[in-house]
């Protein structure tokens, strides 16, 4: 009984730390994390699949997770990169659809889910927690909108620069993208083909703009304007 009382607690003192939980009564949170259920995942196991029903939401407590879609050709695009303390499947339970993309894991993760009758009386419970959910969701829509809007007018290049801009952090003076990232990664996100990629990182390479340390990207200096 100790054991299981402990449990909860780790659970409860994990979920405070999500953004979208600042500001709300501790109260609440502590009812969320009495109503999901608990998941250890190995990496690449199938989270969600796009086109079926939407039963469940996801909170991330450990690991990360990719967004993307196939088109018909079985070319896949990722569209986001989900990591501890954020969530994923509202959308589907708010609106009563099926997903609109495909979930997997990209390492070990830790997942606490939300089955849909238990969203839908937590929303109704919790006007709060609906609030605030409703204000992440819209924030979520306009920087998708934005990203979109700038992708749609760049070329490959420009598009793996802004990639690039938005994946980084600075580190002693450095700009590295700590994520792993592959040809057929950053392609995937691009929209656009490997071997383009492979051509335009190899030049960045030779200019010295960027090198890979330990599989991760590191900018030297301001990326130019155009390839």
């Amino acid at each position: 009984m100790f054991e299981a009382s402990r449990i909860q607690s780790k659970y409860f003192m994990e979920l405070t730390e999500f953004p979208i939980f600042n500001d709300l009564d501790r109260e609440i949170v502590h009812d969320i994390s009495q109503l999901l259920h608990y998941r250890q995942l190995p990496k690449k196991s199938q989270i969600v699949v796009e086109g079926d029903p939407s039963h469940s939401m996801y909170f991330i407590l450990e690991g990360r997770v990719k967004v993307y879609l196939d088109d018909d050709s079985g070319k896949e695009i990722v569209v986001n990169i989900h990591e501890k303390g954020q969530f994923f499947g509202e959308l589907g339970l708010i609106e009563g659809i099926p997903r609109t993309a495909s979930v997997m894991t990209l390492e070990e993760t830790r997942l606490g889910v939300l089955n849909e009758n238990e969203f839908k009386k937590l929303m109704a419970d919790h006007p709060a927690f609906s609030l605030k959910l409703m204000h992440n969701l819209v924030s979520r829509l306009r920087e998708a909108t934005e990203t979109i809007r700038k992708l749609g007018l760049m070329d490959v290049y420009r598009r793996i620069v802004v990639t690039f801009l938005n994946m980084a952090e600075e580190q002693d003076g450095r700009w590295i993208i700590r994520e792993k990232l592959t040809q057929q990664n950053i392609a995937s996100r691009v929209g656009a083909s490997r071997e383009m990629v492979a051509r335009i990182l190899k030049d960045l390479r030779t200019g010295k703009y960027i090198s890979t340390e330990e599989g991760c990207i590191v900018i030297h200096k301001a990326l130019p304007h155009s390839w």
